[in-house]
């Protein structure tokens, strides 16, 4: 094979099994979305427009194309919004590492770039709870015993630090940095990054309540939220977190009919970034504060409570149709299995 002819094919490769993981430290979940996305892209390729994969290039990611394909996915797959948002923003991200590797394919990224994120007819399913809501939650545990009083803490700390919850689970005692004038927890994220949140208030209160009474005399680096097993303290698991949560939101809904079903620790952290919105914080702040690497992922927030029906896409130009590509013959067709594995798709 010339190298031109396999040009498209490395740069996939290198994008997928490279880029995304060592230089953007994605996490496996992260990367395996971006592979399922290209790979979906793939086999619409392949069935709706008869282009093996042995057969594509970058003509078949034209602006006109991605759109077929993103209509395919609304249409016939019956893809939400969010997971329509999901494929064109793998894309984007393909394209746009392409361009950075060789300018010539910049038109190309920027031709696909110009095509705007689905909104939504419905409001997007972010749940959070209200202020009301989260005051009946925090009510709930029994705080007579050792275990509710660790489960209420661990859910106003989940909801004031906006935290993920393995996030809150890999803190240890050393995360929380005081000084004479602030107290702050350092909260280690997503793409190897690392933030801080300042801890205010009543906050601060309930921390050195939880200390007191589960960390005296514990190590520096000792787990914050821990399980004892054996006589020994382990890491807290996320199914145990699970489980009270689940208890917590059962009663909860039996008193207030209105109080979400299937409560989950990632609706903490909806909550204190709806709140954060309503208040009028900018987003890009928000942003920040949840370690969001793009703005496109928070903004959820500014629009989720809104019931607006909005234009999917905007028009595209229909020239440069997808049909193009079949033009360009290549020859290594029939080894089609030989390209998937060697881009890291088979």
């Amino acid at each position: 094979m010339k190298r031109n002819e396999m040009y498209f094919y490395q740069l996939l490769r290198d994008f997928l099994t490279d880029y995304l993981i060592t230089k953007r430290n994605f996490s496996d979940k992260t990367a395996r979305a971006y592979r399922q996305s290209l790979n979906l892209l793939r086999n619409y390729l392949r069935e709706e427009k008869s282009i093996s994969f042995d057969r594509m290039d970058f003509s078949c990611f034209s602006r006109s194309s991605i759109y077929d394909f993103l209509i395919w996915l609304k249409n016939t797959r019956k893809n939400s919004v969010q997971t329509l948002n999901l494929r064109l923003s793998a894309i984007k991200s393909f394209l746009k590492y392409c361009s950075e590797e060789d300018l010539e394919l910049m038109p190309v990224y920027l031709d696909v770039a110009s095509i705007h994120a689905f909104k939504g007819g419905k409001r997007l399913c972010v749940e959070y709870l209200t202020q009301e809501q989260l005051k009946l939650l925090f009510s709930l545990p029994d705080m007579t015993t050792r275990l509710g009083r660790r489960d209420r803490f661990f859910m106003i700390f989940a909801y004031e630090t906006g935290a993920r919850i393995q996030e809150l689970l890999d803190l240890r005692l050393s995360c929380i940095i005081r000084s004479d004038i602030s107290v702050r927890v350092k909260i280690h994220g997503k793409g190897n990054k690392t933030r801080y949140v300042p801890l205010l208030g009543s906050t601060l209160k309930h921390l050195d309540a939880y200390l007191a009474s589960f960390h005296k005399g514990s190590p520096l680096d000792a787990l914050l939220f821990y399980t004892i097993h054996d006589a020994q303290k382990t890491q807290m698991k996320a199914g145990t977190v699970d489980y009270f949560l689940k208890k917590y939101g059962k009663l909860a809904h039996e008193a207030d009919a209105a109080f979400p079903e299937g409560l989950h620790a990632h609706m903490f952290r909806h909550s204190i970034a709806m709140a954060m919105h309503k208040k009028g914080i900018p987003i890009s702040y928000i942003r920040d504060f949840l370690g969001h690497s793009s703005i496109e992922t928070t903004s959820v927030y500014s629009y989720s409570d809104e019931e607006t029906i909005t234009k999917a896409l905007e028009s595209v130009n229909l020239e440069g149709t997808i049909g193009n590509a079949v033009a360009k013959k290549k020859n290594w067709k029939g080894k089609e299995q030989y390209l998937l594995e060697y881009c890291g798709l088979g």
